[in-house]
Protein backbone atom coordinates (compact mmCIF):
# COMPACT_ATOMS: atom_id res chain seq x y z
CA UNK A 1 0.00 0.00 0.00
CA UNK A 2 1.62 3.30 -0.54
CA UNK A 3 0.85 6.14 1.60
CA UNK A 4 0.55 9.73 0.43
CA UNK A 5 1.67 13.00 2.67
CA UNK A 6 0.02 16.23 2.42
CA UNK A 7 2.25 18.76 2.54
CA UNK A 8 2.03 21.36 5.86
CA UNK A 9 1.72 24.69 6.05
CA UNK A 10 5.08 24.91 7.65
CA UNK A 11 6.93 23.23 4.96
CA UNK A 12 5.53 26.10 2.77
CA UNK A 13 6.36 28.87 4.67
CA UNK A 14 9.70 29.68 4.31
CA UNK A 15 9.47 29.34 0.68
CA UNK A 16 6.70 32.24 0.66
CA UNK A 17 8.59 34.19 3.04
CA UNK A 18 11.81 34.05 0.06
CA UNK A 19 9.00 34.51 -2.62
CA UNK A 20 7.56 37.73 -1.00
CA UNK A 21 11.42 39.22 0.08
CA UNK A 22 12.92 38.41 -3.41
CA UNK A 23 9.84 40.20 -4.52
CA UNK A 24 9.78 43.16 -2.34
CA UNK A 25 11.27 46.82 -4.13
CA UNK A 26 14.79 46.93 -4.27
CA UNK A 27 15.78 43.60 -3.19
CA UNK A 28 17.07 43.12 -6.72
CA UNK A 29 18.97 46.07 -6.75
CA UNK A 30 20.54 45.43 -3.11
CA UNK A 31 21.31 42.18 -4.52
CA UNK A 32 23.37 43.18 -7.26
CA UNK A 33 24.79 45.92 -5.47
CA UNK A 34 26.25 43.49 -2.90
CA UNK A 35 27.06 41.52 -5.57
CA UNK A 36 29.32 44.00 -7.61
CA UNK A 37 30.88 45.11 -4.36
CA UNK A 38 32.27 41.87 -3.31
CA UNK A 39 33.50 40.88 -6.63
CA UNK A 40 35.31 44.39 -6.76
CA UNK A 41 36.83 43.54 -3.43
CA UNK A 42 38.16 40.15 -4.81
CA UNK A 43 39.86 41.26 -7.86
CA UNK A 44 41.11 44.75 -6.08
CA UNK A 45 42.84 42.17 -4.22
CA UNK A 46 43.59 39.09 -6.15
CA UNK A 47 44.92 41.27 -9.30
CA UNK A 48 47.16 43.71 -6.76
CA UNK A 49 45.67 46.66 -8.38
CA UNK A 50 47.44 49.73 -6.53
CA UNK A 51 45.83 51.61 -3.98
CA UNK A 52 45.97 55.02 -5.57
CA UNK A 53 44.09 54.15 -9.16
CA UNK A 54 41.02 52.01 -7.11
CA UNK A 55 41.00 51.00 -3.22
CA UNK A 56 39.15 48.04 -2.31
CA UNK A 57 35.53 48.65 -0.94
CA UNK A 58 36.89 47.99 2.66
CA UNK A 59 39.06 50.76 2.45
CA UNK A 60 36.70 53.04 1.58
CA UNK A 61 34.99 52.42 3.97
CA UNK A 62 37.34 52.79 6.16
CA UNK A 63 38.04 56.54 4.83
CA UNK A 64 34.69 57.34 5.15
CA UNK A 65 35.13 56.27 9.16
CA UNK A 66 38.37 57.97 9.78
CA UNK A 67 37.12 61.05 7.67
CA UNK A 68 33.74 60.84 8.63
CA UNK A 69 33.57 64.60 10.39
CA UNK A 70 35.35 66.46 6.94
CA UNK A 71 32.65 64.34 4.53
CA UNK A 72 29.96 65.24 6.97
CA UNK A 73 30.48 68.88 7.33
CA UNK A 74 31.26 69.25 3.12
CA UNK A 75 27.80 67.40 2.46
CA UNK A 76 26.03 70.22 4.58
CA UNK A 77 27.11 72.87 2.35
CA UNK A 78 26.40 70.83 -0.65
CA UNK A 79 22.83 70.13 0.83
CA UNK A 80 22.44 73.47 1.02
CA UNK A 81 23.20 74.75 -1.92
CA UNK A 82 21.25 72.27 -3.59
CA UNK A 83 18.09 72.91 -1.74
CA UNK A 84 18.58 76.82 -2.67
CA UNK A 85 18.83 76.27 -6.13
CA UNK A 86 15.73 73.15 -6.24
CA UNK A 87 13.57 75.91 -4.04
CA UNK A 88 14.21 78.32 -6.65
CA UNK A 89 14.06 76.55 -9.54
CA UNK A 90 10.58 75.14 -8.27
CA UNK A 91 9.14 78.41 -7.67
CA UNK A 92 10.33 80.40 -10.66
CA UNK A 93 9.63 77.33 -12.85
CA UNK A 94 5.79 77.14 -11.46
CA UNK A 95 5.21 80.24 -12.06
CA UNK A 96 6.71 80.66 -15.52
CA UNK A 97 4.61 77.84 -16.28
CA UNK A 98 1.61 79.84 -15.14
CA UNK A 99 2.71 82.89 -16.92
CA UNK A 100 3.13 81.09 -20.67
CA UNK A 101 -0.53 79.26 -20.07
CA UNK A 102 -1.95 82.66 -19.37
CA UNK A 103 -0.41 84.51 -21.89
CA UNK A 104 0.34 82.70 -25.02
CA UNK A 105 2.07 85.48 -26.49
CA UNK A 106 4.73 85.89 -23.72
CA UNK A 107 5.09 81.82 -23.97
CA UNK A 108 5.92 82.17 -27.57
CA UNK A 109 8.61 84.76 -26.68
CA UNK A 110 9.77 82.75 -23.01
CA UNK A 111 10.29 79.43 -24.33
CA UNK A 112 12.98 80.28 -27.34
CA UNK A 113 15.06 81.77 -24.56
CA UNK A 114 14.63 79.25 -21.94
CA UNK A 115 15.43 76.16 -24.65
CA UNK A 116 18.82 78.62 -25.58
CA UNK A 117 19.64 78.81 -21.78
CA UNK A 118 19.55 75.24 -21.92
CA UNK A 119 21.87 74.48 -24.73
CA UNK A 120 24.63 76.99 -23.11
CA UNK A 121 27.21 74.29 -21.24
CA UNK A 122 26.20 75.39 -17.55
CA UNK A 123 30.40 74.53 -16.83
CA UNK A 124 31.35 77.27 -19.97
CA UNK A 125 29.14 79.77 -17.77
CA UNK A 126 29.75 79.00 -14.31
CA UNK A 127 33.39 81.10 -14.25
CA UNK A 128 31.36 83.91 -15.13
CA UNK A 129 29.09 83.24 -12.16
CA UNK A 130 31.97 83.12 -10.14
CA UNK A 131 33.64 86.79 -11.91
CA UNK A 132 29.67 88.35 -11.47
CA UNK A 133 29.26 87.09 -7.47
CA UNK A 134 32.24 85.95 -5.96
CA UNK A 135 32.74 82.04 -4.78
CA UNK A 136 30.87 80.38 -2.25
CA UNK A 137 27.48 79.24 -1.48
CA UNK A 138 26.28 82.02 -3.44
CA UNK A 139 27.53 80.82 -7.01
CA UNK A 140 27.09 77.20 -6.30
CA UNK A 141 23.12 77.57 -5.38
CA UNK A 142 22.63 80.29 -8.73
CA UNK A 143 24.27 77.33 -10.81
CA UNK A 144 22.03 74.43 -9.30
CA UNK A 145 19.21 77.19 -10.31
CA UNK A 146 19.95 77.66 -13.56
CA UNK A 147 20.05 74.02 -14.31
CA UNK A 148 17.17 72.86 -12.24
CA UNK A 149 14.73 74.85 -13.26
CA UNK A 150 14.16 73.98 -16.92
CA UNK A 151 12.59 70.66 -16.48
CA UNK A 152 10.26 72.47 -13.83
CA UNK A 153 8.98 74.75 -16.45
CA UNK A 154 8.64 72.35 -19.00
CA UNK A 155 6.38 69.85 -17.31
CA UNK A 156 4.55 72.44 -15.48
CA UNK A 157 3.29 74.18 -19.01
CA UNK A 158 2.22 70.56 -20.18
CA UNK A 159 0.34 70.03 -16.81
CA UNK A 160 -1.45 72.90 -17.08
CA UNK A 161 -2.27 72.58 -20.73
CA UNK A 162 -3.55 68.93 -20.25
CA UNK A 163 -6.93 70.09 -19.34
CA UNK A 164 -9.63 69.24 -22.52
CA UNK A 165 -11.25 71.81 -24.04
CA UNK A 166 -14.57 70.42 -22.85
CA UNK A 167 -13.99 70.66 -19.27
CA UNK A 168 -12.91 74.78 -19.74
CA UNK A 169 -15.69 75.27 -21.69
CA UNK A 170 -17.62 73.88 -18.83
CA UNK A 171 -16.32 75.47 -16.20
CA UNK A 172 -16.78 79.24 -18.10
CA UNK A 173 -20.40 78.47 -18.94
CA UNK A 174 -20.52 78.23 -14.84
CA UNK A 175 -19.20 81.55 -14.87
CA UNK A 176 -15.91 80.49 -12.84
CA UNK A 177 -13.21 83.03 -12.94
CA UNK A 178 -9.40 83.06 -14.42
CA UNK A 179 -8.24 81.98 -10.62
CA UNK A 180 -11.37 79.44 -9.84
CA UNK A 181 -10.62 77.75 -13.48
CA UNK A 182 -6.64 77.59 -12.18
CA UNK A 183 -7.32 76.59 -8.54
CA UNK A 184 -9.92 73.54 -9.27
CA UNK A 185 -9.31 72.88 -12.83
CA UNK A 186 -5.53 73.48 -14.12
CA UNK A 187 -3.66 73.27 -10.73
CA UNK A 188 -4.71 69.76 -10.14
CA UNK A 189 -4.46 68.53 -13.60
CA UNK A 190 -0.73 69.97 -13.51
CA UNK A 191 0.11 68.46 -10.25
CA UNK A 192 1.82 65.03 -11.40
CA UNK A 193 3.58 66.49 -14.14
CA UNK A 194 4.94 69.65 -11.63
CA UNK A 195 6.33 65.98 -9.16
CA UNK A 196 7.91 64.49 -11.99
CA UNK A 197 9.55 68.00 -13.18
CA UNK A 198 10.47 68.26 -9.51
CA UNK A 199 12.20 64.97 -9.35
CA UNK A 200 14.20 65.77 -12.65
CA UNK A 201 15.25 69.13 -10.92
CA UNK A 202 16.22 67.80 -7.72
CA UNK A 203 18.80 65.78 -9.78
CA UNK A 204 19.71 68.61 -11.52
CA UNK A 205 20.35 70.44 -8.69
CA UNK A 206 22.65 68.58 -7.17
CA UNK A 207 24.71 68.43 -9.98
CA UNK A 208 24.79 72.48 -10.52
CA UNK A 209 25.75 72.37 -7.04
CA UNK A 210 28.94 70.33 -7.67
CA UNK A 211 29.60 72.29 -11.00
CA UNK A 212 29.68 75.57 -8.64
CA UNK A 213 31.94 73.81 -6.19
CA UNK A 214 34.18 72.60 -9.06
CA UNK A 215 34.74 76.01 -10.22
CA UNK A 216 34.62 78.53 -7.14
CA UNK A 217 34.31 76.95 -3.83
CA UNK A 218 36.19 76.51 -0.55
CA UNK A 219 33.60 73.63 1.20
CA UNK A 220 31.23 70.89 -0.30
CA UNK A 221 32.00 67.58 -1.78
CA UNK A 222 32.48 68.84 -4.59
CA UNK A 223 35.29 70.88 -3.25
CA UNK A 224 36.30 67.75 -1.62
CA UNK A 225 36.18 65.59 -4.87
CA UNK A 226 38.91 68.40 -6.49
CA UNK A 227 41.40 68.15 -3.13
CA UNK A 228 41.41 64.33 -2.71
CA UNK A 229 41.70 64.06 -6.27
CA UNK A 230 45.09 66.19 -6.34
CA UNK A 231 46.14 64.74 -3.63
CA UNK A 232 45.76 60.85 -4.33
CA UNK A 233 43.27 60.69 -1.76
CA UNK A 234 41.18 58.05 -3.90
CA UNK A 235 39.64 56.44 -1.08
CA UNK A 236 38.53 59.45 0.40
CA UNK A 237 37.39 60.67 -2.66
CA UNK A 238 35.48 57.19 -3.34
CA UNK A 239 33.83 57.77 0.39
CA UNK A 240 32.53 61.55 -1.26
CA UNK A 241 31.35 59.92 -3.95
CA UNK A 242 29.31 57.20 -2.14
CA UNK A 243 28.14 60.10 0.42
CA UNK A 244 27.12 62.60 -2.74
CA UNK A 245 25.27 59.08 -4.53
CA UNK A 246 23.43 58.22 -1.19
CA UNK A 247 22.58 62.42 -0.38
CA UNK A 248 20.94 62.47 -4.25
CA UNK A 249 19.00 58.91 -3.55
CA UNK A 250 17.50 60.07 -0.93
CA UNK A 251 16.61 63.63 -2.04
CA UNK A 252 15.10 61.84 -5.13
CA UNK A 253 12.72 59.45 -3.64
CA UNK A 254 11.96 61.97 -1.09
CA UNK A 255 10.20 64.09 -3.31
CA UNK A 256 8.60 61.35 -5.12
CA UNK A 257 7.08 60.71 -1.66
CA UNK A 258 5.99 64.29 -1.30
CA UNK A 259 4.28 64.40 -4.46
CA UNK A 260 2.31 61.22 -3.70
CA UNK A 261 1.62 62.69 -0.58
CA UNK A 262 0.69 65.62 -2.19
CA UNK A 263 -1.75 64.39 -4.69
CA UNK A 264 -3.56 62.04 -2.16
CA UNK A 265 -4.30 65.24 -0.38
CA UNK A 266 -5.42 66.86 -3.30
Amino acid sequence: MSHSTAPTGRATAPRTGLRRLAGAPGFAPLVMLVGLVAVWQVCVRVLDVPFYLLPAPSDIWTAGVDNWGLLWSNALVTLAETLVGFALSAVVGVLLAVVMVAWPLAGRALYPVLVASQVIPKVAIAPLFVVWIGTGVTTSSLIAFVMAFFPVVVNATQGLNSVSEGSLHLMRSMGASQWQVFRYLRLPSALPFIITGLQLAIAFAIVGAIVGEFVGSDSGLGYLLIVTQGNLMTDTLFAALVVLTAMGLLLYYGVELLGRLVIRWK
